[in-house]
């Protein structure tokens, strides 16, 4: 009887499972995982917790959709993930340890969202789950889910990608410039090159006023200069931000190689 104890499966197993599906990089692989998932889930409901999934399990599956995402522009990709995401802050809510979510879970969804354009709002959808991850941080005081710059980027990320209206692209600039303000705030979501980089394409993609432009690009060049992240995407973003002649101002007219080593 010990004997088949010991063998019994449980967690762990299920979770290796899914994880040679994720490696796997067959197209089907999605689809396979959340079959899995939801047997455990299942199996746990009726009395197994031996196989009830954790924070890993549901890492798994939410990355499983990655390349419906960015590979096949799935619309439903990010949704789904998000549908999974609030079913793991429940659980953890509801007094479940196991399931106590981290920054890569949250990171992986906010980056869905940024790569969904064809959603409407879909800069909302990923502020909201930034949102919730800082509260989760910040209210719940759950240390592994600390926000970091690469949540904040892909919010800002999102934002640039807005198509539409003049008010819509002005809504999510402002949502832009607030998510850049809160990441200067923090020690541990400091801009780096490439949130610079994705400011100064919100800044020429969602600003109508080209005198508005060139303020605030002239502004946030200077920041990104003194912060030594002016990387080569975001040089090529001032350029495509501002008129020529701001443009000369600021750089001088010299290429990104001939630039100061301390604005890089």
């Amino acid at each position: 009887q010990e004997e088949i104890e010991s063998v019994k499966a449980n967690t762990l197993c299920f979770n290796i499972i899914m994880s040679s599906w994720l490696k796997s990089g067959d197209i089907t692989s999605e689809k396979r995982i959340r079959q899995i998932f939801e047997y455990m889930e299942s199996s746990s409901n009726k009395g197994n917790v031996d196989i009830k999934p954790d924070a890993g399990s549901y890492n798994i599956v939410i990355s499983s959709i990655s390349p419906a995402v960015k590979k096949y522009y799935d619309m439903g990709g990010a949704r789904r993930a998000d549908k999974i995401l609030a079913r793991l802050e429940k659980g953890y809510l509801s007094g479940d340890d196991r399931l106590r979510p981290d920054s890569i879970i949250y990171n992986q969804v906010i980056d869905y969202w940024a790569k969904t354009q064809s959603v409407r709002g879909h800069f909302m959808k990923a502020r909201d789950v930034l949102d919730r991850q800082v509260e989760m941080f910040s209210e719940e005081k759950v240390r592994k889910c600390r926000p970091d710059v690469t949540g904040y980027t892909s919010v800002i990320a999102a934002c640039a990608s807005t198509y539409g209206t003049v008010r819509e692209k002005r809504r999510s600039f402002d949502m832009a410039h607030l998510t850049f303000m809160e990441s200067c705030a923090e020690k541990y979501t400091q801009p780096n090159d490439v949130t610079y980089g994705v400011m100064f394409k919100a800044v020429g993609r969602l600003l109508n006023n080209s005198d508005e432009q060139d303020k605030y690009a002239r502004t946030l060049f200077k920041l990104c200069c003194d912060d030594g992240c002016l990387g080569e995407m975001a040089f090529m973003r001032v350029k495509a931000a501002v008129s020529k002649s701001v443009y000369e101002e600021l750089t001088g007219g010299r290429s990104y190689e001939e630039l100061p080593g301390e604005w890089k």
